[in-house]
């Protein structure tokens, strides 16, 4: 939201004094980390949460450390960058904007899933709502919608996930198609956006009804017989895939 784009902004309109050019230009591109991404995405997985826009994020940082491999990587390809000249540069930004906005919700809604999970599994009772408001007294991931958050955990009736609260699902109606655009821009011109793809991917699978897991539970019975369920007959069920 507003306070990642005001910090955004700021970091690329500061100008080093000794070279005169932006100091973001003159930043060597590999992401340091504490671990806590890390922690996250273990927990994540320990506790069977699908947090992919947290993966994808930690998993660039690592990507980025690769620089003398990356450098190679580039130079034996040689493919190239598709410069995206939009039609009107306030429009592009108020895509990008959007679309920055319904991704931050699906990486929020997998967080608070994470707490939610951890709560259940561990009998926390972790007030959710309240530590939301926390986080908006000055956390590093403050935002304005943390008051949402906070609002949507204090309600009577509490989402199985923020994705199903009333003004998230709102949110997501207006701005998932900025996100799609942002993606399919991104992928034709063949910049990265690992933690905006997964996020958008997330959103999909978590709006259909029926995925494509029943392939995969067929997959899985045919090379190592593990079963399936059916949704015409109870119990698990193991067939003969061959003669």
């Amino acid at each position: 939201d507003s306070y990642l784009i005001e910090i955004t902004a700021k970091v690329l309109a500061h100008n080093d004094a000794r070279a005169g050019r932006p100091l973001v230009d003159l930043i060597l591109d590999k992401a340091g980390q504490k671990g806590t991404g890390k922690w996250s995405v273990m927990e994540a997985q320990n506790l069977a949460v699908p947090a992919t826009a947290i993966e994808a994020a930690v998993s660039a940082r690592i990507l980025s450390s690769m620089k003398s491999e990356r450098v190679r990587a580039e130079k034996s390809y040689a493919l190239p960058i598709r410069k995206i000249t939009p039609k009107s540069r306030a429009a592009y930004l108020r895509q990008l904007e959007s679309g920055l906005y319904a991704a931050k919700i699906v990486a929020y809604a997998q967080g608070f899933a994470i707490l939610q999970e951890a709560s259940r599994q561990f009998r926390w009772e972790l007030p959710l709502g309240t530590i939301a408001s926390i986080w908006r007294a000055g956390c590093i991931i403050r935002s304005r919608f943390l008051d949402l958050i906070t609002k949507a955990y204090g309600a009577k009736n509490q989402p199985d996930n923020l994705l199903m609260a009333a003004s998230f699902r709102r949110m997501m109606s207006a701005n998932q198609r900025a996100l799609r655009q942002t993606v399919a821009d991104a992928v034709l011109s063949g910049s990265p956006v690992p933690a905006l793809s997964s996020a958008l991917a997330h959103f999909d699978a978590y709006r259909q009804a029926r995925g494509s897991a029943n392939l995969i539970q067929a997959q899985r019975d045919y090379f190592g017989a593990h079963t399936f369920e059916r949704i015409d007959l109870p119990g698990a069920h193991h067939e003969k895939w061959e003669p």
